[in-house]
């Protein structure tokens, strides 16, 4: 299988995961819990809400989508490489991974670097994972799966190495998503533009959305694979 199959695959997972938190996101409960600006700009967001969301809340989410995929790549420069040494692909996979980015800047020291080594043996574990489908001969991503892996491995590919939102989920408190709103963006008109800039965060929306958007999808994925392990 060519290492653009894979590629395709995990894009096809992450897409499927990003679409379906989109979905759940609650672009009026990030705003209630806002407390860095006015309530007067506050209650005019939530008046339009609807275009918050198409000049915020779907972009900043398909720059999440573009960024996991990012961050996949080195990995999978990895997995092809059969007999490389992980070690001349740490710089690019920390450089590019998402969560690193986005470590709060009071996590530090010990914290920092404990949290930064289990980020690296992740993707290194995943592209090990990765590896036999990179070399199966097979191109298509589920094909390669039954021809290279037995289905308990397939499960834990998908179950243990595909999903992406574990960091979250162990520490909670490392990380925060933030983006500024320009009013005059989101509100229009003459007068909006002269609203100072607000910084929003949405960790914890966004967290519980990928949280559970992640879980939809590998429950689908995993019906797949049995579909395709029983097929064949």
């Amino acid at each position: 299988m060519t290492r653009e199959a894979v590629r395709a695959g995990f894009e096809e997972f992450v897409g499927d995961i990003v679409d379906t938190a989109y979905e759940e996101f609650d672009v009026v409960a990030v705003l209630r819990g806002e407390s860095g600006a006015s309530g007067r700009l506050l209650n005019k967001l939530l008046k339009n809400s609807r275009r918050l969301d198409q000049r915020v809340v779907r972009p900043e989410l398909r720059d999440y989508r573009r960024r996991v995929l990012e961050q996949f790549e080195p990995v999978l420069d990895y997995a092809a490489d059969a007999d490389g040494d992980f070690e001349d692909y740490r710089d690019r996979v920390r450089d590019t991974d998402v969560y690193l980015a986005n470590l709060r800047p009071s996590i530090r020291g010990d914290r920092r670097r404990t949290i930064e080594q289990a980020q690296l043996d992740r993707q290194r574990r995943l592209a090990e994972a990765a590896r036999p489908l990179v070399e199966s001969p097979e191109s298509d991503f589920w094909a390669a799966a039954v021809d290279s892996l037995d289905r308990d491995h397939a499960r834990d590919l998908v179950q243990t190495h595909f999903t992406f939102t574990d960091p979250l989920r162990e520490d909670p408190d490392a990380y925060v998503f933030e983006t500024e709103v320009d009013p005059g963006d989101v509100l229009g008109g003459p007068l909006a533009g002269r609203l100072p800039s607000v910084t929003v965060e949405y960790t914890d929306e966004v967290m519980r959305v990928l949280e559970r958007a992640e879980t939809t999808v590998v429950e689908r994925a995993l019906s797949e694979l049995d579909r395709r392990f029983d097929r064949d």
